[in-house]
């Protein structure tokens, strides 16, 4: 289930604070399908760093494509706290 908190955050910064209207699939390339810019890139890992209270490096999220790998890492750097 920890992982479904986490999708369930991203959906919620992708339609509450960056406007996306589309539906937001596990699968989604963050840059390709859902059109983020660095800003909104940056804006939706403030937003899970806040939520989760985790830190998330720069070089962790340069390697991170989908909304699933995304995920992965945030739920990564939970367990770590």
């Amino acid at each position: 289930m920890p992982m479904d908190e986490v999708l369930a955050e991203i959906r919620r910064v992708a339609r509450d604070e960056l406007g996306l209207s589309r539906a937001v699939r596990d699968g989604d390339d963050l840059v390709a399908d859902l059109q983020l810019d660095s800003v909104a890139l940056l804006t939706l890992v403030v937003g899970l760093e806040d939520k989760f209270r985790i830190a998330l490096k720069e070089e962790d999220a340069a390697a991170v494509r989908t909304v699933r790998e995304l995920a992965a890492l945030v739920e990564e750097r939970r367990k770590r706290c």
